[in-house]
């Protein structure tokens, strides 16, 4: 009996990861999307005199969104997937430098504005 409950609690934990990892991808993907659009695009002229935003102040806010997305991606989703490369220092350096560069730009976007 054990066994039974053993083999389905691996395989509702499984599938509680999975579907983590899902909806984590889908969330950080749209993000990156999004703040590429900002990057590339920007936005309209209307839009941006309306909210008294400056182009470079949406430029910022693309790079907040494409670093927080990047962010979620390796905290959510590729250090569940790859536990043994989570431990590591470099990787840990890697997620502050990207927590850093998004925070930087927030702080760029709000001086901006």
């Amino acid at each position: 009996m054990t066994t039974h409950r053993l083999r389905r609690s691996r395989l509702v934990h499984g599938l509680s990861t999975s579907f983590l990892a899902v909806v984590a991808s889908i969330w950080a993907g749209s993000l990156v999307v999004s703040g590429l659009l900002l990057l590339t695009q920007g936005v309209s002229e209307w839009f941006s005199t309306e909210t008294g935003f400056q182009p470079a102040a949406w430029r910022s806010m693309g790079v907040a969104l494409v670093t927080g997305g990047q962010f979620i991606f390796m905290f959510m989703v590729a250090d569940r997937v790859f536990p043994w490369a989570a431990r590591r220092r470099w990787v840990w350096a890697v997620e502050l430098a990207v927590v850093g560069i998004g925070l930087g730009a927030c702080v760029v976007a709000l001086v901006l504005a």
